[in-house]
């Protein structure tokens, strides 16, 4: 009995890996979208976003059958929560970068080049940091590996440094003017939807510190 309740924990698990692979492949072609101008690779990220809904589904049905046959206590129950919170944060990465494909499809559309070359790297760079936190939330959920969890902090602080050199180059760049504010406002909200993913990855590195450790402090610190 005990061998099929930690078959279906693992089957659970190799879940939660899938679905967050799934939702790192979506934050990258949707930037790559983006900065490609390639409304091809956005519609799909936008039409393969099912797949990341259909995992959280799957996963949360799977999660409820488990404690209502098994009744897990202690680490076990600790876990098991954890994967219901991590697996909301990595839908809600699937429609950011859902929300990054839909402008990368609009903006393909214009005529006029909308990213001059330094805005490209910033976007970039910002990408790949996003793109290393989440990666590294998910490999230390797949390994509980607590020091992994702990170290997405220090990469979400290069994403907001790159947000806010991102948001001050629009604001003064001549670019910014009436008639270009829907493109402007679009690239603030690329940028904010990037930042947004990088939260959400720190949020999963907080859930596995949890399950790993019961310390409840690491969501609050004021506890």
């Amino acid at each position: 009995m005990r061998k099929v309740y930690y078959d279906k924990i693992s089957e659970i698990s190799k879940n939660v890996i899938s679905m967050g692979n799934l939702a790192s492949d979506a934050v990258l072609y949707s930037v790559k979208a983006l900065l490609d101008s390639d409304p091809v690779m956005a519609q799909k990220v936008i039409d393969t976003d099912y797949k990341i809904d259909d995992y959280e589904i799957l996963i949360e049905e799977k999660c409820i059958v488990l404690q209502a046959k098994h009744q897990p206590v202690a680490t076990d129950l600790r876990y098991i929560h954890s994967i219901s919170n991590i697996i909301i944060h990595l839908e809600r990465i699937g429609d950011l970068s859902v929300n990054i494909a839909k402008i990368a499809r609009n903006l393909s559309n214009l005529e006029i080049q909308y990213l001059d070359r330094e805005m490209k790297e910033l976007l970039q760079e910002m990408s790949n940091f996003v793109k290393s936190a989440l990666d590294k939330a998910i490999k230390a959920f797949e390994k509980n590996d607590l020091k992994m969890a702990s170290e997405i902090d220090k990469i979400d602080n290069a994403i907001d440094d790159i947000q806010k050199t991102i948001v001050k180059k629009l604001y003064h760049s001549a670019f910014n003017k009436k008639e270009n504010i829907n493109i402007i406002a679009d690239l603030f909200l690329v940028a904010r939807y990037l930042e947004r993913i990088g939260d959400h990855s720190v949020s999963i590195g907080e859930r596995v510190q949890y399950y790993l450790t019961g310390d409840y402090t690491v969501f609050h610190s004021d506890v």
